[in-house]
């Protein structure tokens, strides 16, 4: 691909998160997208692939063959630990697992810091915002909410709780030091409209399905986890903090496997999870979210 576009020509920008290629499905539906005779668009993965890096690198590389930009910001999945895969057992603990797949993309050319997109006057910044979740215990920017139940069994369930491994933090905690990453590009100059993405959620009022998203699927108006409390475990406030501080137009987020497209206060926030096969099929997630989403073009601007 040479740099001969013509500003005439439009560039899109599409989006996806939970994209769990563990599942062959999946995994098969990315591939299924077609290769172009030239490529120009751009795609940005909003984390949760997988936890084995061989796989991930393999995705990423083939969706280098689609896209001539793209860039991935790592999930929980991303980070956990497991015995049973073998491309996890040079790590001690989820830290370097994290700095060996931000290696990695630089070397296959997925950005994992700003990237500006487009040509002309038509372009924009995409910035992948690094995350975490803040516990009730350790920030007031948690998105912990109460929730009435006979017992909150989420620190059984969750497989974080199992699966990564932190170092121990001289202060803060392990949102703090993702979210701490994120600093030197709060203070980069955008000249350009900003979208940008994180795989956790930066409000707590994104957890819940407005009243359209209530009448589209019946089941998100039943609560299919009663012992799970997820805003334990669903992102921090900070994101948004940091987000507006570039002043970005539209948000791309994930991890819930909810689908949410809400504007709240300038900002649009998009959830486009590909989640789980067995979701899609009980129509939590719709069947269209195994492709992504067109989030911006250079002919039309934000979608």
């Amino acid at each position: 691909m040479t740099d001969r576009m013509t500003t005439s020509e439009t560039v899109s920008v599409w989006g996806i998160s939970d994209i769990h290629i563990d599942y062959q499905e999946n995994f098969d539906a990315l591939l299924g997208i077609p290769i172009p005779s030239e490529k120009k668009d751009a795609l940005i993965i909003a984390g949760d692939a997988t936890d084995n890096i061989d796989r991930l690198e393999t995705l990423l590389t083939a969706m280098k063959q689609r896209f001539r930009w793209v860039g991935f910001v790592p999930g929980n999945h991303e980070l956990w630990i497991r015995e049973k895969n073998k491309s996890n057992t040079s790590f001690s603990n989820s830290i370097e697992k994290f700095d060996a797949i931000i290696a990695m993309c630089e070397r296959i050319n997925v950005f994992t810091e700003p990237r500006k997109v487009g040509f002309g006057t038509s372009q924009l910044w995409l910035v992948p915002l690094f995350s975490w979740y803040h516990g009730p215990e350790e920030s007031t920017a948690s998105l912990y909410a109460e929730k009435k139940c006979k017992q909150d069994k989420t620190n059984e369930i969750w497989s974080d709780f199992f699966l990564t491994q932190w170092p121990k933090w001289k202060e803060g905690f392990t949102a703090d030091y993702f979210l701490q990453l994120n600093k030197p590009h709060l203070k980069q100059e955008y000249n350009y409209p900003v979208l940008s993405f994180s795989h956790f959620l930066p409000l707590q009022e994104l957890m819940l399905p407005s009243t359209q998203e209530q009448e589209a699927s019946t089941l998100l108006h039943k609560d299919l986890t009663p012992e799970f409390n997820f805003s334990r475990v669903a992102g921090t406030a900070i994101i948004d903090e940091q987000l507006r501080e570039i002043d970005s137009k539209m948000h791309l987020y994930g991890h819930q496997h909810r689908n949410r497209y809400r504007k709240i206060n300038g900002v649009t926030y998009v959830s486009h999870c590909m989640g789980y096969p067995k979701e899609r099929k009980r129509g939590l997630i719709a069947k269209h979210c195994a492709q992504p989403m067109l989030l911006w073009d250079s002919t039309n601007g934000f979608y």
